[in-house]
């Protein structure tokens, strides 16, 4: 039997972070990821000389990665943790805490007592200027990879040390930042000139190509999508996206790309059309494209019925051009995505090529790529080591399998040229096949209205003032940087990136600047939020008091519910045990429903357990025989001290078993004080009485569902489910864990470009915001 060929294609992107206004960062995430991720994925094939791979590098961070070089480029977040402790300003010290301390649930912080104490303590504590100094190093640090700090001695003394830092060992620490920033692109140069790794590219900014070309194409997937009121259709920005893109990489890398990553794989006859001119010889999308494509069901109960189809190159004729289009094992790549963090690095391997050597037993006599396809760096957060262990583990077992070949997508298509032709490209994403997480919720409608605005104004004047055709180029930039996929992704009512108020100003920032390099006044609509908090259609408030008798009463539509999948960040987490919870009260009892595609033997069968967590004082004593499955430093993420945990067991054979237990400080374990059985082991009520509540008390829930103990889905993924025991009229609310109430200062940075103070950004955003109504708090 032949062997598989096997495609990994490592899809490395950041969006553009810099005002090129006042030359300012004003985020680190393309500092940060080089020094734990960028590097890394290339640098470790050097230890596996047969294993071959796929780097798709987006051209805007590779811009900002030479960028960062320069010395007239200022990082703002570089330069805070640069600054002398003992001498931050009460603005800098209150950013410091507020955007330097990472949840303390993130490995890696973790991996450090002393970054895992500052980061556990409230907003409100008391912070020495020893703590903010060593907060200061920390922040960074934990951003470097671990066998990038094991090995060099600067890092591996600073990890040493962990804590009481001085001044001066900032110093090493950004120096090695910088230098590995340096041997990133020469890197993946090195792979692709001893031929062990393919380059591809993506447009510049990272755009999702349909809705430049035409936002109604949003709605092939979905006909009910709301649009914006403004009518965008500019399939010349498209194909600017991918001419600049070509261009970049070309400057950068010494090679001409054959291949093309569409943003977010956002593909459909458009893309086919934008490819064809552009020269590219093939591009990927998903499997479920695919499927939408050619009409069919390509998996039966998660088995590939049509091998044939999704692991063989696509054809599409245009233009008397023929492009090759391939398409990712989604469910390969979501193991790896979203599963292998949970097991050990061997398993998780082994798992991997057992996986492929099935596949390998479906092809007979026909050679299959099987395309593996995901982002390069968010996953490895969530592994042990940030991935080393697994990738390690993964790359010595395909050394030594023989009937598995790791191969490129060029060079399978050198001897197997795409003989399946596709006569059709459905538009969608790698996201359901659709594009309704860049478009149709208010928030997206009205940043593509103001974008559409501000282009056609742009273009307007670059009509009529043909001289100032420098400006003009400027100002285009800042359109196409505003086109980018991630604005739209964070104002998905879907994720929330915990800096969302960031990214809505950041995106009028670039708006507003087409304005100001045409020497005119912004409009006041850039300068109001995009953003409002209120309820929206993945979480909602209860609006009466309700007493439901079953999980089919009609009375939950009165009840206070959370959609599942709209807090989990940039992952897109795909649904897990819970697809969305429903609750409410009335005077006597608390009632929540869990809504999931899992059947009870299942759960039972995978020791799947729900944990309610309710607020309230926990106890100071007692012997706290249940463990829970919250740590202490995750229990501090839910926003509130638990007082109780409901238990609810799920049982074949009997519905499920409940338990009110009393949580014993620290919050790590809780003691049974009663249980019964129910019927139904998705539907609870509760008696107050249970949980020491009267009538007037305020409450606040959330949902953890544990696999075997451990914790591995939390409803809302941070903060909590509010409400109050009727007996006077109940006000119920979402509450956050951590409320935002500070924006990051980026109305005008000129005077911290130069000066490297963040307090006169901070005063002169406070006082825009105040003119216009705006609370700064």
């Amino acid at each position: 039997m032949k062997p598989l060929h096997v495609a990994f294609i490592w899809h490395m992107h950041q969006p553009y972070y810099k005002d090129d206004l006042t030359s300012t960062y004003l985020l680190p995430w393309v500092r940060l990821r080089s020094a734990k991720d960028y590097y890394k994925m290339p640098a470790l094939l050097d230890a596996y000389p047969t294993v071959r791979a796929t780097f798709n590098l987006v051209p805007s961070l590779l811009a900002q990665i030479e960028d960062y070089g320069k010395a007239d480029s200022v990082d703002l977040f570089l330069n805070l943790s640069r600054r002398d402790a003992e001498d931050l300003t009460a603005e800098e010290r209150e950013f410091v805490l507020r955007w330097m301390r990472e949840s303390p649930r993130a490995l890696r912080v973790q991996q450090s007592p002393r970054y895992l104490d500052l980061a556990s303590r409230p907003l409100d504590a008391q912070f020495t200027t020893a703590d903010m100094r060593d907060l200061q190093v920390w922040f960074n640090l934990a951003w470097c990879d671990p066998a990038w700090a094991e090995s060099d001695p600067r890092l591996a003394e600073l990890k040493r040390k962990d804590r009481d830092f001085s001044e001066a060992d900032k110093a090493p620490l950004f120096e090695a930042q910088m230098e590995i920033m340096s041997r990133v692109i020469p890197k993946y140069r090195e792979l692709a000139d001893r031929g062990q790794a393919e380059l591809t590219f993506s447009p510049y900014y990272h755009p999702i190509l349909p809705l430049l070309c035409h936002v109604d194409s949003a709605r092939t997937a979905n006909p009910q999508l709301v649009l914006p009121e403004r009518h965008f259709s500019h399939r010349e920005d498209a194909e600017k996206q991918i001419e600049l893109g070509q261009g970049l990489f070309e400057r950068l890398i010494g090679r001409t790309p054959t291949g093309m990553w569409p943003s977010e794989m956002a593909v459909g006859e458009s893309v086919v059309g934008l490819a064809v001119k552009a020269g590219i010889d093939w591009m990927i999308s998903d499997e479920e494209v695919l499927a939408r494509s050619l009409d069919m069901h390509l998996r039966d109960w998660g088995r590939i019925n049509a091998p044939e189809q999704l692991y063989q190159p696509h054809r599409m004729d245009r233009e008397g051009r023929s492009l090759a289009i391939v398409f990712r094992d989604s469910q390969l790549s979501n193991v790896i995505g979203f599963d292998y963090q949970r097991m050990s690095s061997i398993d998780a391997a082994r798992d991997l090529i057992g996986r492929l050597k099935r596949i390998r037993e479906q092809q007979e006599d026909r050679d299959f790529l099987a395309v593996i396809a995901l982002d390069g760096e968010n996953a490895w957060e969530f592994y042990p080591r940030d991935g080393h262990d697994f990738l390690n583990a993964l790359y010595t077992e395909l050394e030594a399998t023989p009937d598995i070949i790791t191969t490129t997508v060029t060079d399978f298509l050198a001897e197997h040229p795409a003989q399946h032709q596709l006569h059709r490209l459905h538009t969608g994403s790698w996201i359901g096949a659709s594009l309704d997480t860049w478009i149709g919720d208010p928030e997206h409608n009205t940043a593509w209205d103001l974008l559409a605005e501000t282009r056609s104004w742009l273009e307007d004047q670059s009509r009529m003032r043909p001289k100032e055709a420098d400006l003009a180029a400027l100002a285009w930039r800042e359109i196409y940087i505003t086109e980018g996929s991630d604005w739209f992704w964070w104002f998905s009512r879907k994720h929330d990136s915990g800096m969302d108020p960031i990214w809505d100003n950041q995106f009028r920032l670039h708006l507003r600047n087409v304005y100001r390099l045409m020497g005119q006044r912004p409009p006041a609509r850039l300068f109001q939020p995009i953003i409002e908090r209120a309820a929206t259609p993945e979480r909602g408030i209860p609006t009466v008091s309700i007493t439901p008798t079953s999980s089919q009463d009609p009375v939950w539509s009165h009840a206070g519910y959370y959609l599942v999948g709209s807090g989990f960040g940039a992952l897109h987490r795909p649904s897990g045990v819970v697809e969305r919870v429903f609750y409410g009260c009335d005077s006597e009892h608390l009632h929540f429903r869990i809504d999931t595609q899992r059947l009870v033997s299942e759960l039972e069968a995978q020791k799947i357990v729900f944990w309610i967590y309710c607020s309230g004082a926990p106890a100071e004593d007692g012997g706290g025989s249940i463990d829970l499955p919250l740590s202490l430093a995750a229990t501090a993420e839910l926003g509130f001290e638990p007082a109780h945990v409901i238990r609810i067991v799920p049982r074949s054979a009997r519905g499920a078993s409940v338990t009110v237990a009393r949580v014993v400080e620290p919050g790590t374990k809780a003691e049974a004080e009663v249980e019964w059985v129910i019927a139904d082991p998705f539907f609870v009520s509760v008696p107050f009485t249970h949980l020491a509540k009267r009538v007037g008390d305020t409450m606040e829930v959330a949902l953890v569902v544990s696999r075997d103990g451990r914790d591995i889905e939390q409803v809302p993924p941070t903060g909590s489910l509010g409400l109050r025991v009727p007996g006077e009229p109940p006000a119920m609310e979402v509450k956050e864990s951590r409320p935002l109430k500070v924006l990051m200062a980026t109305a005008e940075l000129t005077p911290f470009a130069k000066s490297g103070s963040v307090a006169d950004v901070t005063a002169a955003l406070s006082k825009e915001l105040r003119r216009l109504g705006h609370d700064v708090r």
